[in-house]
């Protein structure tokens, strides 16, 4: 029960630091002269410009580091019950990497506590350029890129079927569901527009075109109305973040069963 009250200690925090990160993301799209600023870099440099944002900073990235935990947690003792076929194993995949993901997001925001610049979108670009001068690095990249967009169809598919609200308990409101659709709709498109680019970069010769969180939003500047749709969405997954912070159910008969077998 302990490892229990663990895990759910770090998917709350987790889930919080995350709401926290995409509503702020999302209010610095919709309010920004420059939307490549909405990105978690730009997230950071915001908190840390707060009075007390060094403090704020740290706290958020210790909330994201616990959530990188939980997700490889997961991954790795199938918490969530996704099994061992084929589809199971790509969700807990896609857990780990979601888990790596978030620490990094940790460790930078750390890094810009302690007053470090980072270089932004460009990081993005300067990875995939050092990927592409391995062995099979186009291969790889245009590898992650399919990553990404089968996470955007998963996305997509989970707001279409409300299957999301399988973990969420019922004494959730009933908005709930209308903001988990648009939510993840919007992160769908997002994730779209990455793999998009990491496909070209990898396989079509476009490194100088592979983009981040915030660059995938610029991306969308062209087309006002889907632009401030998107960035919308995203805020109202962050709103869906605080709710599982809430209301997403962790301690159930499954979950001790099978943690207290993976114990022995």
């Amino acid at each position: 029960m302990n490892r229990l009250r663990r895990l759910e200690t770090f998917a709350r925090a987790g889930w919080l630091a995350r709401g926290i990160v995409y509503c702020l993301l999302a209010y610095i799209a919709l309010t920004s002269a420059r939307a490549s600023d909405a990105s978690p870099q730009g997230v950071f440099r915001s908190v840390r410009d707060m009075p007390g944002g060094p403090i704020l900073l740290v706290l958020l990235a210790l909330g994201l580091a616990l959530y990188g935990a939980y997700r490889l947690y997961g991954a790795a003792l199938d918490s969530e019950g996704k099994g061992n076929d084929a589809k199971g194993i790509a969700i807990r995949v896609g857990y780990a990497a979601s888990g790596l993901a978030h620490f990094l997001l940790s460790w930078a925001a750390v890094r810009l506590a302690s007053g470090k610049t980072d270089a932004g979108g460009e990081r993005e670009k300067e990875a995939a350029g050092m990927l592409l001068d391995m062995p099979l690095g186009d291969t790889l990249l245009g590898a992650i890129g399919l990553a990404f967009l089968a996470a955007a169809a998963h996305q997509a598919v989970k707001a279409w079927t409300t299957e999301f609200m399988r973990g969420v308990a019922p004494e959730a409101p009933a908005w709930v569901v209308p903001v988990g659709r648009a939510g993840l709709a919007a992160r769908a498109v997002v994730f779209a527009v990455i793999g998009y680019s990491l496909v070209r970069a990898g396989w079509f010769g476009a490194a100088g075109e592979v983009k981040g969180l915030g660059d995938a939003l610029s991306a969308l500047t062209e087309h006002a109305a889907l632009y401030t749709l998107v960035a919308a969405g995203l805020f109202l997954f962050g709103i869906h973040s605080l709710v599982e912070a809430r209301w997403r159910r962790i301690r159930d008969e499954d979950v001790v069963r099978r943690l207290a077998a993976a114990a022995r």
